[in-house]
This record gives C-alpha cells, sequence and structure tokens, in this order.
C-alpha cells in the first residue's frame, strides 16, 4: 500500500538513455519526497544533465518510466510550469531585450507577476538591479536573477542545474542558505561538493550513466566507490 508520502513524490524507475551506440543512463531510479533536497552528482559525462533532461521531457527515456503523485507520468516541457516544476539552466538564459524585472516575469504563474517578481528579486539579494538589463551585469547577479525567476513561480520541485558554477565562496554560502530555505522539494545537479554535502538530505552518485551510490552525505563520502570514480575522472 502506498504512504501519503509516495503518492506526493516524482520518481524515476530504470530509466535508460540511449543515443545509438552510446548510455547516457543506464538503469536509473530515483523518489524523490515532498520537501527532501536531492543532490545528482558524478564526473563529467556521468549523466547528471541527461536525467535532468528527462525529468522535464526534452529527452524521452528509451526504458523505464517515471511517475508523478503514484501515477504515470510522460514530462512535457510546456507542462512542467501548470505541474509546479521550476528549473535553472547551467548558464544565464535571460532575454537581453527585457528588464531583470520583466525577465522574472516570465516565471511567474498567478496574476501579481510584478509584485511576485520584485519580491523574488529581494529574496535572491537582486532586487536594485530590477530596472537593468541583464547583458550588462556581472554573471554572479544573472545567476541569482536566474534563481529568482525559478523561485517566482512558488514550485513545488525546484530544479538546479549546476547553480554554483562561477561563483565565489561567499556567494556560494549564500545560495546554500537559499536552497535550504526554499521550503520546497529541490533537485540539485552540482560540482561543488562542499554545497551538495551542506544542503542535501540524499545524493544520488553516477559514472558513466550508471547510479553507483545513493545514500546520506556522510554514506557518499565514506563510500569508497564515489571515491574511485572521482579519482578515475581526474587521472
Amino acid at each position: 500500500m502506498s504512504t501519503d508520502s509516495q503518492l506526493k513524490e516524482l520518481a524515476l524507475h530504470d530509466i535508460s538513455v540511449r543515443f545509438g551506440g552510446l548510455t547516457a543512463l543506464d538503469n536509473v531510479s530515483l523518489r524523490v519526497a515532498p520537501g527532501r533536497i536531492v543532490g545528482v552528482i558524478g564526473p563529467n559525462g556521468a549523466g547528471k544533465t541527461t536525467l535532468f533532461n528527462v525529468i522535464c521531457g526534452f529527452v524521452q527515456p528509451t526504458s523505464g518510466s517515471l511517475t508523478l503523485d503514484g501515477r504515470p507520468w510522460r514530462p512535457r516541457p510546456h507542462h512542467l510550469s501548470r505541474l509546479g516544476i521550476a528549473r535553472t539552466l547551467q548558464g544565464v538564459g535571460q532575454f537581453a531585450g527585457m528588464t531583470v524585472l520583466e525577465n522574472v516575469m516570465v516565471g511567474a504563474r498567478h496574476r501579481h507577476a510584478e509584485s511576485e517578481a520584485l519580491a523574488a528579486l529581494e529574496r535572491c539579494g537582486v532586487d536594485r538591479y530590477a530596472s537593468a538589463y541583464p547583458g550588462a551585469l556581472p554573471y554572479a547577479i544573472r545567476k541569482r536573477i536566474e534563481l529568482a525567476r525559478a523561485l517566482v513561480a512558488k514550485p513545488r520541485i525546484l530544479m538546479l542545474d549546476e547553480p554554483a558554477g562561477g561563483l565565489d565562496a561567499d556567494e556560494i554560502a549564500w545560495l546554500g542558505a537559499l536552497i535550504k530555505a526554499t521550503g520546497t522539494t529541490v533537485l540539485l545537479v552540482e560540482h561543488h561538493m562542499d554545497l551538495v554535502m551542506s544542503v542535501c538530505d540524499e545524493i544520488l552518485v553516477l559514472d558513466f550513466g550508471k547510479p553507483i551510490a545513493l545514500g546520506s552525505p556522510e554514506e557518499i563520502s565514506a563510500d569508497p566507490k564515489v571515491t574511485e570514480a572521482y579519482l578515475g575522472a581526474a587521472a
């Protein structure tokens, strides 16, 4: 019998993705319960972004299935917002011809888009740039704007694709505090291990598309298979 938590979760069941002769994901399963912060880590080319693209509907799995709220689910990119799923990108995908405020308003799902966008910018510490154009701003500021655009939708599931890229230590510490304070379900792909270990409840480790470990930060940091995967990638 399914628990109430299971009926509200996002789950991947034995997902595999193949592009010709390349296996990008190989029988990956993951349950993301409400309110949990789940990290996905692994060396470059491990399949992390492919996993995100499967959840967002940009990549169709070769085999396996997804469920959302206990029901079979086939993701469609244009349905994500209405389902309460928001994603940031590895870079910054703002519209150059729109102000910062207008960019963030694009992510709003509610009637009072301007006031909600301003509140999201303030939460991310960049409300003073509301009337500026993104192209004139430093990269770290634009990363915060990207996060504000995701948060303004008040998502039930927030997908963060390398949000710490290009940030310094102080900015990463700020980001970690914000992630923990969101109060929502978070899926995090990230290379900065200090951030992952400090914010995540559970971590999935991929290596060449295969899941090699799943557990708490303490379990993952002590797992020799994880150490081997990273050292082998660096050798």
